[in-house]
């Protein structure tokens, strides 16, 4: 009976470790994570998917969520103080995402807000940008 018992400590402490293991590691994850903020961001990021969902009032989600591929990045001006550029996202044709605010989520950026709008479709994908106006940071005047 004794050794039963201790067997059973021994598990139950092995499923304590194990579980501490797990929430130190997303702990590990999340704070690795940082949304992009400019160009050189979202250009590591090219290829990419991410899961995007609509969020409503107090932040809850209210879709389900749509894989975007990060598909294309241009720039439309890099003239100082100001960057300005285009990312273009990749979906699926029956992705229904209107011009509106989306959460977006991924292992490397952890999760965001985005505005996005529609710009096209075509017989197998449907296609989104999100366009920024940024003043550059640290500009030697």
């Amino acid at each position: 009976m004794a050794a039963s018992k201790q067997k059973n400590m021994i598990k139950l402490w092995l499923k304590v470790l194990l579980f501490l293991f797990i929430v130190l590691c997303n702990y590990q994850l999340a704070s690795a994570a940082k949304a992009p903020e400019n160009l050189a961001d979202f250009a590591v990021l090219k290829g990419e998917i991410f899961t995007v969902n609509r969020v409503g009032k107090g932040n809850k989600i209210w879709s389900k969520g749509v894989e975007l591929k990060l598909a294309e990045i241009s720039i439309i001006s890099q003239a100082d103080p100001i960057e300005q550029f285009n990312v273009r996202f990749q979906g699926p044709k029956q992705a229904s995402l209107d011009k509106a605010v989306y959460l977006f989520e991924q292992v490397k950026t952890g999760s965001f807000p985005l505005f996005l709008e529609p710009i096209k479709s075509d017989s197998k994908n449907t296609y989104f940008q999100a366009t920024f106006n940024l003043l550059k940071k640290n500009i030697k005047r």
